[in-house]
């Protein structure tokens, strides 16, 4: 399951490069069906009448101000059906067989939020339609501490029309046949949850592999921690990931294994269960021996080998209160 996740990082790095990256405001691809919002910056340019092409920025009202049109409300509307809705407003009064054409210059619509267990945590803009694959690959991809759920927290919304722009103040035969369509709404669930595991192996379909909307919050969960204290050589807290299993010996292994005058047969693990502390007598000589099966472990367990030198009662007492101290402190947090 290792072997997975590296392999799996490694593609989200080789699509990295795929798309442009700007912490604040990166993009990620391109697509026609982008609807342009509040924010968005325009390029307008209407052939052979060079003074009505122009730069317009999407206002909070979700509108652009053009020469001789005003104010037009172009917000939910792809760029096609703006280039399309200005040539019919220019025929009306102004232009003759106007040709336009509309790009975004600036993309700023549409922000997601990605924080947590990734390798670049930040906002990203949208550009169409993208899967969570993809937006993790905009923040790098996973990071070494990532945990077993990724959350995508949504607002929802309520129905919004569409602005249409295309009928207004047209003649009632043409307004027919531009007539616009309501914008769906969005989907009224507040979160989303999926399976590190599940798309690591793309497993499950789309279902894990969601398509991700303008302001979601994508919360790349951290793994939880164990601790291993006393009489091993590197002492300290590791990560449990979801690719893997950790138990008491491979927890002795990352702490580079037992110091020389350690009592494994007299190591204790502390667990919190509901709420209260609970101290697990462990063997391990005998779990090494293959006498007692290895026990696994859980997040924020505290895994403690005491020293078997001979010491004063009182030198003996003060080391057993710093670690037990020590142990409930990390416990308690």
């Amino acid at each position: 399951m290792r072997l997975e996740f590296v392999l799996f990082s490694a593609v989200l790095g080789l699509l990295t490069p795929c798309f442009p990256q700007s912490p604040a405001g990166s993009a990620i691809g391109v697509a026609g069906s982008y609807k342009v919002g509040p924010g968005d910056v325009l390029d307008i340019a209407v052939f052979e009448v060079e003074e009505l092409s122009k730069t317009a920025a999407v206002g909070a009202a979700g509108g652009i101000s053009l020469p001789m049109l005003g104010e037009i409300p172009v917000a939910g509307m792809t760029t096609r059906e703006i280039e399309t809705g200005l040539e019919r407003r220019y025929a009306v009064k102004y232009l003759k067989d106007p040709q336009i054409s509309v790009s975004v210059k600036e993309f700023r619509s549409q922000p997601v939020s990605v924080i947590g267990a990734v390798e670049k945590p930040g906002v990203y803009q949208l550009q169409g339609s993208r899967r969570l694959i993809e937006v993790l690959a905009m923040a790098g991809g996973f990071a070494p501490d990532v945990g077993a759920t990724i959350t995508i927290s949504r607002r929802p919304d309520d129905a919004v029309e569409a602005h249409d722009f295309l009928t207004a103040n047209l003649p009632e035969s043409l307004a027919r046949d531009l007539a616009g369509d309501p914008v769906p709404a969005s989907p009224s669930s507040s979160e989303i949850e999926v399976s590190v595991r599940a798309l690591l192996r793309m497993s499950g379909g789309d279902a894990h592999n969601p398509f991700i909307e303008p302001h979601d919050v994508i919360r790349v969960s951290k793994a939880g921690l164990i601790y291993v204290m006393g009489a091993v050589e590197k002492p300290g807290g590791f990560p449990i990931k979801d690719q893997e299993t950790l138990t008491v010996l491979r927890a002795v292994s990352l702490a580079s294994g037992t110091a020389r005058h350690a009592a494994p047969q007299k190591a204790r693990l502390i667990r919190g269960v509901d709420g209260a502390k609970q101290e697990i007598p462990v063997r391990i000589h005998d779990m090494v021996e293959g006498k007692l099966a290895d026990m696994a472990m859980q997040a924020d367990d505290i895994l403690f080998i005491p020293d078997s030198r001979a010491r004063s009662a009182l030198g003996r007492g003060a080391e057993a209160a710093l670690q037990i101290a020590t142990g409930i402190a990390i416990w308690g947090r």
